[in-house]
């Protein structure tokens, strides 16, 4: 199993990124498609998607290819510029935009990361007495991971702590939406919450985990042995403006 940047992985990183927010993905050819839910000014909260085909109210299209060349950047920005709202992510080299392509960069702060899922434990983590660990499992292949606080804790019973969810596709762990609460920072919770769900996801025949990392979470992933693996950066219209897309949001 390959962990180098192509078509084949980026694919399989939409397909488990999707599946634990719940969002419809498509893929064609090179070109891999999911309909969000929190693209929408204002609209942080997590979406679960209706069934229904094409655009909702608060759903917008974002368009992942990977190291695309100019003529797919074209055909897919294209997409994008007559339909303000949607979204173009290049998972590798920033490409160099030509100047007929109106499109432009409102994100790049993002890494595609990579870890050897061998070197990881098998047996879930100790949680301390002051947390509790609740555990919900999702078809197809999916875990949410909620920590609580107990009333073991300064701040008392029944806080949620931290969180995080992985999916098991194709022998990958796509990790995504790992978040600890402001108040219960510095306190080990990201480092466990990360140790927990790979336990959660060797229950699955998976060799590579996949994530992408925030500027504020590159640093405990590193610590954690994960490598960064491309960039990613995000594009929109050339009209849109004030948009800061995340991709390891958990709100």
């Amino acid at each position: 199993m390959t962990s180098a940047l192509n078509d084949a992985l980026v694919s399989t990183w939409v397909t488990g990124w999707s599946r634990c927010r719940n969002y419809e993905v498509h893929h064609d050819g090179a070109v891999h498609a999911a309909l969000r839910g929190d693209l929408q000014s204002g609209d942080r909260q997590e979406a679960e998607w209706s069934g229904q085909e094409g655009q909702e109210a608060g759903h917008e299209w974002e368009y992942i290819l990977a190291n695309p060349d100019e003529a797919a950047l074209k055909a897919v920005s294209a997409e994008v510029q007559n339909n303000p709202g949607r979204l173009l992510t290049v998972v590798g080299t920033p490409p160099t935009v030509p100047a007929d392509v109106p499109l432009r960069a409102i994100s790049s702060d993002e890494v595609l990361m990579v870890v050897d899922m061998g070197g990881q434990d098998v047996e879930a983590p100790i949680v301390p007495e002051e947390f509790a660990a609740e555990v919900r499992r999702n078809d197809p292949d999916w875990f949410l991971l909620t920590i609580t606080s107990t009333d073991q804790h300064p701040q008392g019973e029944g806080a949620v702590a931290a969180r995080g969810r992985v999916a098991a596709v194709d022998g990958y762990a796509v990790f995504d939406r790992i978040w600890t609460a402001p108040v219960f920072r510095r306190q080990g919770l990201g480092s466990l919450v990360m140790r927990y769900l790979a336990s959660l996801v060797l229950e699955h025949d998976v060799e590579k985990g996949l994530l992408v990392a925030g500027a504020d979470g590159q640093a405990l992933y590193g610590h954690l042995g994960w490598t960064e693996l491309a960039a990613v950066t995000v594009y929109g219209a050339a009209q849109d403006e004030n948009r800061n897309p995340s991709h390891s949001d958990a709100d």
